[in-house]
């Protein structure tokens, strides 16, 4: 299958019936556009947002963040990282999610607007997400 050509003079048909281009593609769940064949992430960061707004409200707000963290990690953080290993993603991609992912930690331990959360990313042995990507398309 090919990706990134709009020429609407090229048909693809399947079982005689023609495919119509669309400006995304959803595989697996990750939605590539079509003329550049890289990766939409707005569906995943909504997901993503939800899951995690989930998580907050059932731990309420007491002193629960090492539980937050761990919820974080396990069931937020696949969410946002599905497909990522083979995707094209734009620098702008890699730095919303950094940002997701330092938002999340700014909103567990209620500080550090102002400030890097790299120290709470070292203290919960946490990388940031734009290494945490490199590291699984290394090992992908």
């Amino acid at each position: 299958m090919t990706f990134g050509s709009s020429d609407p003079n090229v048909n693809i048909n399947m079982n005689s019936s023609t495919i119509p281009w669309v400006n995304k593609v959803k595989y697996l769940g990750v939605y590539f556009l079509n003329n550049t064949g890289k990766t939409d992430l707005t569906d995943t960061m909504r997901r993503f947002y939800g899951q995690f707004n989930n998580i907050m409200s059932v731990l309420g707000k007491g002193s629960h963040e090492m539980n937050a963290v761990y919820l974080l990690k396990t069931y937020c953080l696949p969410t946002l990282t599905y497909g990522l290993e083979n995707a094209v993603l734009t620098e702008n991609s890699k730095h919303k999610i950094d940002i997701i992912w330092n938002n999340c930690f700014r909103h567990i331990f209620r500080c550090c607007w102002r400030e890097s959360v790299r120290p709470l990313q070292y203290f919960y042995k946490s990388l940031p997400m734009s290494h945490l990507i490199d590291q699984s398309k290394l090992l992908f």
